[in-house]
């Protein structure tokens, strides 16, 4: 399964709490949908290598974009 080819970025936790409502895997990779101070995020957690690797997506976005982001993340779509 391969998820949607999307602009990732180190993951800033900007100091605040995150709240993780869901999260899904594919093979060595988590995918995580968070709430950070009110914005929604979608870190993933990459164990492929040898260095496990945090990164972030749909920091920004509406709420609907980034639930619209999330959705074809857990399901696999390359779109």
């Amino acid at each position: 399964m391969s998820t949607p080819e999307l602009d990732w970025s180190p993951y800033d936790s900007r100091g605040t709490a995150s709240r993780v409502g869901e999260f899904v895997t594919h093979g060595k990779v988590e995918f995580e949908l968070c709430c950070e101070g009110g914005l929604y995020v979608i870190r993933r957690t990459d164990r492929t290598g040898k260095r496990v690797v945090v990164s972030e997506a749909g920091r920004g976005l509406s709420r609907p974009g980034t639930l619209e982001l999330w959705k074809l993340i857990a399901i696999g779509d390359t779109g």
